[in-house]
């Protein structure tokens, strides 16, 4: 009976966090519309906080540096608004038109594999052309930018007052807690932590939609600077995103340029990709909140559903997030490792240097100070 009464505290402590976690998921799933907004604001601001902080520890005034990150917000959105609104309109406009060239060339790509006796009905690739509806195709992409643009005002509005009060917030818990309170330190290092890896993400997704734009320029692929805008964002989504990414730029290369400008497409925005990724980014991140692929697969689907499409985004900052978290407890420590290719643990090494001076959107890039 003794050994039963000890072994009771041991079950029911994991039931009730399982049922804590059911309950707090329900709640976010139920409310999505609300939380979404505030979850896209909080990455937005931690992004824009290292130059908001770099702004004032120039001497720059608070409201002059927030005035100026407002600006740059502002512009950022207008020339993207600008770029997905022209292109998208455009595109709707000759849709039907495309899938009329994509249906020709189905035609011509029969007949030249028919003069090889090659029976295309044969052929599973013609089956997927058979099945694509740009004009379904078109519809998706466009309630998804509808969704995004419906929030970004009161995205926009949120990431003005987060930051705002940010530091006076970093300031209230450097009093309350002391510089030296485990709680302090911890927040240090996550948001540090998150904020070195998506600049850094930023910095090697910017490069990759540089590199992806001229190459489609230089390729006459149509709608190339909505397409670099896409290839941009949806990299922020390891594995996945850049082949999301491709499907309507390759479609629309097929059916306007053939089959083989399509493929030489899907060539250069691949090689472009993977020079990043394997050869610069290990160099940036090293390989410390690289995430394996079945975890990146399996939050990316399960915040997609829980969210909607904003969970397409946010996914990787979750996720990413989680991992610090999970890191900095001895009791699950081995989790995040689960959830890592290899370990983070440099992570560690790295945010235990963190000064008292550091604020909680510490910029540095995760390198070690020898690398």
């Amino acid at each position: 009976m003794a050994s039963l009464k000890r072994m009771t505290p041991s079950i029911i402590r994991p039931l009730l966090i399982l049922a804590s976690v059911i309950i707090i998921l329900s709640a976010m799933r139920a409310s999505a519309s609300l939380v979404n907004p505030i979850l896209l604001a909080l990455v937005i601001t931690l992004l824009c906080n290292p130059i908001y902080s770099w702004l004032q520890k120039r001497g720059m005034p608070s409201w002059v540096a927030l005035l100026l990150m407002v600006i740059g917000v502002l512009s950022g959105a207008a020339i993207l608004t600008t770029v997905i609104g022209v292109s998208l309109s455009r595109l709707t406009a000759q849709i039907a038109s495309y899938q009329a060239m994509l249906t020709e060339q189905e035609a011509t790509l029969r007949a030249w594999l028919a003069g090889y006796g090659i029976v295309a009905s044969d052929l599973q690739f013609f089956g997927l052309i058979n099945s694509v509806n740009l004009t379904r195709i078109l519809g998706v992409v466009l309630a998804a930018v509808g969704n995004v643009l419906g929030n970004s005002l009161l995205v926009l509005v949120l990431v003005i007052f987060f930051l705002t009060e940010l530091p006076s917030f970093q300031q209230r818990l450097r009093d309350n807690l002391g510089e030296d309170n485990p709680l302090f330190q911890r927040l240090q290092r996550f948001g540090g932590g998150v904020v070195s890896y998506f600049s850094i993400r930023t910095y090697i997704n910017l490069i990759v939609a540089l590199g992806s734009l001229i190459a489609m320029v230089f390729l006459e692929v149509p709608f190339a600077a909505l397409w670099a805008v896409i290839i941009f964002v949806l990299s922020y989504i390891p594995y996945i995103g850049i082949p999301i990414a491709l499907v309507p730029t390759v479609l629309l290369t097929l059916a306007e340029h053939g089959v083989w400008r399509a493929v030489i497409v899907i060539i250069v925005i691949s090689l472009i990709n993977l020079g990043m990724e394997n050869l610069v980014a290990p160099s940036l991140i090293g390989r410390r909140l690289s995430l394996s692929p079945a975890v990146v697969f399996v939050s990316f689907f399960f915040w997609t559903w829980l969210l909607g499409p904003p969970g397409t985004f946010l996914s990787m900052p979750i996720t990413v997030l989680l991992t610090l978290v999970l890191d900095n407890y001895e009791e699950t420590r081995w989790l995040a490792r689960l959830m890592g290719s290899s370990t983070i643990e440099g992570l560690r090494t790295r945010s235990a240097a963190v000064t008292p001076e550091t604020s909680v959107g510490d910029d540095r890039p995760l390198t070690d100070s020898g690398s």
